[in-house]
């Protein structure tokens, strides 16, 4: 009696076993590869030179696009300009030269973020100052304003996007994608908003829209950073050696992120709140005067009280007292109602 030996008696894999070793096969990196990857986001010597002049020129042309982008309301104007963003090269070149251990590339890679960032928010604010007609907060436009209060879910799409980032860099028959990267998390448009925001004195604005940015270079470095150690692009001694380099960079880029998680968090939860009340406010209208077609409700909170002004037409108007006190019964907040009436009549006439 033969007895059967080999694989036979396997366990045969699932389609997401088989998905998740495939995925986990690294690359077969030899020593050329790697350095022509990493010359790609740090050029050396003489290319040095042309590099910095691509870059600054790309900034430059990039942020004027996204700031009329901004400016004018228009998405695809800002989509250009989020394609022509330079960014992304010199903030993988951060992640590259960390996980190779190189304090000096990673100095010199931070240098070049830097001055972009400057860069950017100088020529958004040369745009915003020339633009006719854009001079006041009240020129806020939807684009502006989205890009002025971050939430953690924007923490999440910035993480996710670093990942993206890090995965393509290794996995060169995937550049394709790479214009997909840069539209989910680009830098560019948040620098333009804060020139811009700064342009007409609107710094608390400007200050949301720099936080944006701050979370999107961080999470980005920290998600590519891990993604190259995990892809093979990092030989095994050289990552022995780069240890102690790799985790303090680690250490500095997550604290980064959660100091910047803490007002992100706080902005995400005053958001929900607001939704919350604003759902309550809504339901009482709803409940106070059946028959009003309200035609505007702004609401705010303001520690402990909430402001409610409400617009309705109606023909027999009611105490606004009624709804002052169904949202406090709803909310548990003290509440100012401030309702104003208008009149609803109809009128038809016929001239031959």
């Amino acid at each position: 009696m033969s007895t059967q030996t080999g694989h036979a008696d396997a366990k045969p894999q699932t389609v997401l076993e088989s998905l998740i070793r495939r995925w986990r096969q690294r690359p077969d990196w030899s020593e050329g590869e790697r350095q022509v990857v990493v010359a790609d986001l740090m050029p050396e010597g003489d290319e040095r030179r042309r590099y910095l002049a691509r870059f600054v020129t790309l900034s430059v042309l990039s942020t004027v696009l996204a700031s009329f982008g901004l400016i004018s309301n228009s998405i695809a104007t800002l989509i250009a300009g989020m394609l022509l963003d330079p960014l992304m090269t010199p903030v993988l070149a951060v992640a590259a030269s960390m996980v190779f251990g190189q304090p000096t590339r990673v100095l010199r890679a931070l240098s070049i973020v830097g001055g972009g960032t400057l860069v950017a928010i100088a020529t958004g604010w040369l745009v915003a100052a020339i633009s006719p007609g854009f001079a006041s907060t009240d020129d806020l436009t939807s684009e502006l304003l989205l890009r002025t209060s971050p939430s953690l879910l924007d923490l999440g799409v910035a993480v996710a996007a670093g990942v993206s980032a890090g995965y393509v860099l290794t996995h060169r028959e995937a550049n394709s994608v790479i214009p997909g990267v840069a539209i989910a998390v680009a830098l560019v448009p948040p620098l333009a908003a804060v020139g811009v925001l700064l342009s007409i004195g609107a710094t608390d604005e400007a200050r949301g829209a720099f936080l944006l940015y701050a979370t999107n270079l961080g999470a980005i470095i920290l998600a590519a950073t891990a993604m190259l150690l995990v892809s093979g692009f990092v030989p095994g001694d050289v990552r022995n050696r780069s240890r102690r380099s790799v985790r303090a960079g680690f250490a500095f880029t997550a604290a980064m992120l959660v100091v910047i998680a803490v007002p992100l968090a706080a902005q995400t939860f005053g958001v929900i709140e607001e939704r919350n009340f604003q759902r309550a406010v809504n339901d009482a209208l709803q409940e106070w005067d059946p028959t009003a077609s309200s035609i505007e409700v702004t609401t705010s909170l303001d520690d402990d009280r909430g402001t409610v002004i409400v617009v309705v037409s109606t023909l027999e108007p009611e105490p606004a007292e009624g709804l002052a006190v169904l949202i406090r019964e709803r909310t548990g907040r003290s509440v100012d109602v401030e309702v104003e009436y208008l009149l609803k009549t109809d009128d038809t006439a016929t001239a031959d």
